[in-house]
């Protein structure tokens, strides 16, 4: 008896609507953020919980980082066409994703999961600042260190609360 396979099964196929869905999640949490101008890269906090469900249902489907790893690739080339700074923040988010699954290696593989998508969600914004500061997009005061560290806590929160909503049970 044949086995049902799903297109998603593919690997070429998971890794191009992992790029299509983190491009839609970018567009999509854009605009709120652009009503906020005084506050640096909030898309990245707005996009925290679907970057890190995003990511949780992709790992509970079987699929492994390096498609994910590429999928952020192909948006940081796709971005950085249009503005360095954004590339350069999703090419930090890439390597801090592969960085930090390569230091869970032998982790208990469901919660290894759980982390590396919060830590995806968590460090978009903060990846987005530090690319913009190092660039001089965005010059940070000590003024702005109380929101900036909220801020960066807020998208935690949002990337574990997603991740753990999508968790699955262990059994």
């Amino acid at each position: 008896m044949a086995t049902k396979t799903s297109l998603l099964d593919n690997s070429v196929a998971r890794t191009l609507v992992l790029f299509v869905a983190l491009l839609i999640i970018g567009l999509v949490t854009r605009f709120p953020a652009l009503q906020f101008p005084q506050l640096y890269a909030l898309h990245g906090v707005f996009a925290a919980p679907f970057f890190s469900a995003l990511a949780l249902w992709h790992f509970n489907r079987a699929g492994n980082v390096g498609s994910l790893f590429v999928a952020v690739l192909g948006l940081a080339a796709v971005l950085g066409s249009m503005s360095l700074v954004m590339g350069l923040s999703f090419l930090a988010l890439a390597v801090c994703l592969l960085v930090f699954r390569c230091v869970l290696g032998k982790m208990n593989p469901a919660r290894r999961d759980i982390a590396c998508a919060v830590l995806f969600g968590a460090l978009d914004y903060p990846c987005a600042l530090v690319v913009g500061i190092a660039s001089g997009s965005y010059v940070g005061t000590p003024e702005a260190t109380p929101i900036i560290l909220l801020l960066a806590a807020v998208a935690v929160g949002l990337s574990l609360l997603a991740a753990l909503l999508l968790a699955k049970e262990e059994r």
